[in-house]
């Protein structure tokens, strides 16, 4: 009964924040952002396209767009880490370079699952977006964790991307922890706490991103650049060792 209003509103604050990103001119200061909120506006299209003229091919092509919408939504991810990490370019690639590991090696498996299970179905997709939503939290957290610790000032408009994402990246770990324990009783539960969660998320990113607002200049004294150089360096002494050591057990 609440699903559809709840999803159609979703559409619509979606068709807003996209709109309103033109007026103030921020579709390409955010294009990844942007990129997947114009995917879920593309994909809710189609569903609803298929729901009317062929509801049969309905539920394949529901996990299909999920499954595209997961992918576009890791470029939040990025988008909030160059944004973030701007002025401290070292540890600015090795995120985005941990980040992209990390998305392609669950990407891999997903695009390989349906070979190993000998069929397609929605709990590839499931599960994909169970592991994705692991990585993206454990991200997150670190870029907290990084943004405290060194007090990294950010501006309103990365504040309400963390605030949004990370809320609707908690809450569809907690409904898929229960999924798992309850199994398909819970789906119905699901099908409104998903895309619920999902509408918060984006009345916050309508507040945030109403207009521009950059991240203030951070205090040159901040030494996150510095500590990232040493640990780098440590690191490559370590893989020097380590490659000394192969180099002669290979010849031994």
């Amino acid at each position: 009964m609440w699903r559809w209003p709840i999803e159609y509103a979703g559409i619509a604050v979606q068709l807003f924040l996209l709109l309103r990103s033109a007026w103030a001119r921020l579709l390409t200061r955010y294009y990844f952002f942007y990129t997947y909120i114009a995917s879920g506006i593309l994909g809710s299209a189609i569903l609803m396209t298929m729901l009317l003229r062929t509801p049969a091919l309905y539920a394949k092509g529901y996990w299909a767009v999920q499954f595209v919408t997961l992918v576009a939504g890791y470029g939040i991810l990025l988008e909030i880490m160059n944004h973030v990490l701007a002025p401290y370019p070292g540890a600015e690639r090795f995120a985005r370079a941990a980040g992209v590991a990390a998305f392609c090696a669950i990407f891999l498996f997903a695009l390989l699952a349906p070979f190993i299970k000998s069929q397609w179905a929605p709990v590839v997709v499931i599960e994909f977006e169970r592991d994705l939503r692991s990585v993206q939290s454990l991200f997150i957290c670190g870029l907290l964790g990084v943004i405290f610790y060194y007090g990294i000032p950010i501006g309103r408009n990365m504040k309400g991307m963390i605030l949004g994402y990370g809320l609707y990246i908690v809450t569809s770990l907690m409904a898929l922890a229960v999924r798992a324990y309850a199994g398909p009783s819970f789906s119905a539960v699901w099908k409104v706490v998903q895309p619920l969660s999902f509408d918060i998320s984006l009345v916050i990113w309508l507040v945030a991103l109403w207009s521009y607002c950059p991240n203030p200049e951070p205090d040159p004294n901040i030494p996150l650049e510095q500590d990232y150089e040493a640990l780098a360096s440590r690191t490559r002494g370590v893989i020097d060792i380590i490659r000394t050591y192969l180099r002669k057990a290979a010849r031994a």
